[in-house]
Order: structure tokens, then sequence, then C-alpha cells
């Protein structure tokens, strides 16, 4: 997998070196303050952040939550470079572990280390996870939650209202997406953008096979793997699950699609335990009038993502000690515990209480320190957490085409999809070379 940063990137990085986070963090009368740039703009997401927020008040710091709506991050990661551009660097950011790599080489990485060593992260953070937020060697931002890929949410009343039991294998899911749609029952509510068809897609890569299929097509990118047979199954499943999804659902972002499910308007959802933030803002408790299972087929593999935030250089005491004071408050076990049940996520911070969680999450706790342990846990390749930059964006083009182009055989989506990869990898060779 290719982590290298354009050389255009690298040379505007440069010349703002010595402007970094001049504006990020300011003190003003004594109290310090941060902006935090991020993507979090459903209700859940905005409540989450409403939690720290509240708790860096209590510790004297002022927090602007700057959150930039649209394409799955994209848009932020576009206002990330902007602001950098103009001298206008946020002392905090949201950046996905591998884009932390690509950071680091342009030398506006800040350091978390002290605070991460008086801390003792290493005992509280799991190595995968401590090494994913690291710039050479050091700690350069803060964990804030593990996020389970691939679950499906499903309205408990309308399958039995439908007379259709919960699916536990591909099968059986099969059957039963065709008896709801006999039934004149939406299905799946899903398929409103890329993002969310990718989502869908990194689930079923994982129905042909274990995690370590997985991992060698979408991790490692392995090119028998990318062409393999089984990626052709997967494609052709992906399309299986377009038949039975929303016609309507072109646009509709993934949190609309969440309430369709939670009002009845349609059966399930494939998508992260996020959604859980908004089952909640509904009224209803994950678990309980909406089930939370595995994706049909994923037993093997616990697909995750960790949101992450990354401290940017800033030039004085004031600045650092807001860095500093996010940071401590984020792994603290009070936010841990707030944020995530506000987020739907579980904490990152190793032994947390799950006292007063719903119960999709202790289920998702279980199930992650299970794939830990047979080496199942998989870094999800639609949440920016194992490709980023020229190979997802391969990845995600050939399956659009693919998902909006019936005639496209699977076949064909393969050998696009293995041979996109491999040009998208040696160009991002030559740009760093």
């Amino acid at each position: 997998m290719s982590r290298t940063v354009s050389t255009v990137l690298l040379a505007v990085m440069a010349s703002m070196a010595s402007a970094a986070g001049v504006a990020s963090a300011a003190n003003s009368g004594g109290k310090s303050q941060i902006d935090a740039l991020n993507w979090w703009t459903s209700g859940s997401e905005a409540k989450s952040m409403h939690v720290l927020k509240q708790m860096l008040a209590d510790e004297g710091v002022e927090m602007n939550n700057d959150a930039v709506s649209g394409g799955g991050g994209a848009n932020a990661r576009t206002v990330l470079k902007s602001r950098i551009q103009s001298h206008r660097t946020p002392g905090m950011a949201q950046v996905m572990p591998p884009a932390i790599d690509q950071w680091c080489q342009t030398g506006l990485i800040g350091s978390l280390d002290k605070v991460a060593e008086a801390g003792n992260w290493d005992k509280k953070l799991a190595p995968r996870v401590a090494e994913g937020v690291k710039c050479d060697g050091k700690y350069a931002a803060v964990p804030f939650n593990i996020h389970r890929v691939n679950w499906l949410w499903v309205n408990k009343s309308l399958m039995r209202e439908a007379g259709v039991d919960i699916p536990r294998s591909w099968p059986d899911f099969v059957d039963a997406l065709k008896q709801l749609k006999q039934a004149g029952i939406t299905p799946i509510a899903g398929g409103g953008n890329t993002w969310q068809v990718a989502t869908e897609f990194d689930a079923v890569v994982a129905t042909v096979g274990d995690a370590e299929f997985y991992r060698k097509a979408l991790v490692e990118l392995d090119q028998r793997a990318l062409a393999s047979d089984k990626m052709v199954k997967a494609f052709k499943r992906l399309r299986t699950l377009k038949q039975y999804t929303d016609p309507d659902a072109a646009g509709l972002s993934w949190n609309h699609n969440t309430g369709l499910v939670v009002r009845g308007e349609a059966a399930m959802q494939i998508m992260g335990d996020w959604a859980k933030g908004e089952i909640i803002n509904d009224g209803k408790t994950p678990g309980k009038e909406i089930a939370c299972v595995t994706m049909p087929g994923n037993d093997n593999a616990y697909i995750y993502n960790n949101d992450t935030f990354v401290a940017f250089k800033v030039d004085a005491k004031a600045k650092r000690r807001g860095q500093a004071v996010f940071a401590n408050t984020v792994m603290s076990p009070k936010f841990q515990r707030r944020f995530n049940k506000a987020k739907g996520s579980i904490p990152v911070r190793e032994k947390t209480s799950l006292k007063g969680f719903d119960q999709c999450a202790k289920k998702s706790a279980k199930l992650y320190q299970k794939a830990k342990k047979a080496d199942a846990l998989v870094p999800t390749m639609s949440q920016d957490q194992a490709e980023i930059g020229a190979v997802k964006g391969a990845i995600f083009d050939v399956i659009a085409k693919f998902y909006n182009t019936d005639k496209m055989s699977a076949e064909a989506a393969v050998e696009a999809l293995a041979s996109r990869v491999k040009q998208a990898e040696q160009m991002s060779s030559l740009s760093a070379g």
C-alpha cells in the first residue's frame, strides 16, 4: 500500500511550515482556545463533539468546533489544506491514521508525546491503534474510539410483520431480501452515494473470504487477491444488494437512510455503528427496536475504523496547553464513556467500563476482543483506514461504475479494479520520487 505525499502538496507544506499553527489556538485573557477541524455534522456527531466542548471548557479551554459537512470527510480535508495555505492552521484536525503518515512527512505535525507518556498511553491503547497515531515513533494524534463497520441494522417489528427471520448467513440474507420485496417492503436503505456503496462493499468482500482475504485484497492490495474469483463473487453480491435497495436512494445521506429503518420505511441498513447515534436521536434503543447483527457471512472479520485528531505545530505555550488538555481529556475514562455512548462507538482506551452502554456496544466490544485474539481485525477500506489518496479513489471509481452500470459484468469490474489499483500505486510512487 502506498503511503506517499504528492510533490505538490509537499511543496505547499514546506512553504507553510514556518507559519503553521499561527491562528490555531490563541490565548485570550488567560483562557486557551483551540480550533478542532472535523467532518462530524450529523445530529449524533454534533452531540458527541458537544461533550468534548463542555469538558474542555471545564478545563479552561474554549474549543471552536469547526465542522465541515459533506464528502465523507473529503470537504474537510480540502478545508484543512486551504487553511494551512492561508496561515490559519487548526490546532487539532480530524485525520485518519493512514494520512498521518503523509502529514508526518510535511514537518507540520506537532507532538503529544509528553501527554502520552504522562498518561501511559502505551498501556492504554492496543498496539495496532497506538502505532497508527504516531509520527516518527512519537505520538502525534489522539484516538477517540473504535467503530465497527460491518453491522446490519434491522427493524425488528417490520421483520415480524413480514414474517421474515433476521438473517445470519448470506443465503438466509438473500432469502430475506426476496421475502421483504414480495411483501412490498423496501429491503435495504442505502446506495445514496459512493461512500455508502463502498461501505456495503467492505462488508460484502468479507462474505466471500475471511479476514486474511480482506487484508490481502483491500489493505495489502495483492494483485492475485484483487483479480481472484472471490472478488468476482463479491461484485456479484454487491449487485444482488442493489436489486433490493431503495431505487430512489440517490443523493440521500447515510443518516437519512438510518432514519428510514428506524421509522419502518425500510427493513435493513448495512452501516457502521455510528448509526446508533441516529437511532438514539430518533427515540429508539439500539439492540431493542433496531437489532444490531453482524453482517451475514462476516463472522470471521471485524472491520473497524478509529477516529483520530492530529496535533499540528503551534508556536506558543498557551496554544500547546490547549492541545495537551484536548488530548488528555479525550483519553480520560469520563470522556471515553460519555463521547462513545453518544457517538455509537466503543472506547479506544482499553479496560474502560461499559456500564450503561447499550447491548450493541457490549456485543461490539466482545467481538473486538475475540477478533484481536484471532487476528481478525481489519481496517476498513471505505472509511480511509486502509487506503487513501489515488488508490482509494481508484477503488471507489470502479465500485461506483459497477454499481451505476448494470451492463458492466463482475468479471470486468475485477479486471478494472486490479488494473486501476496497480496504476494508482505506480503513479503514487512516481510522485514520491
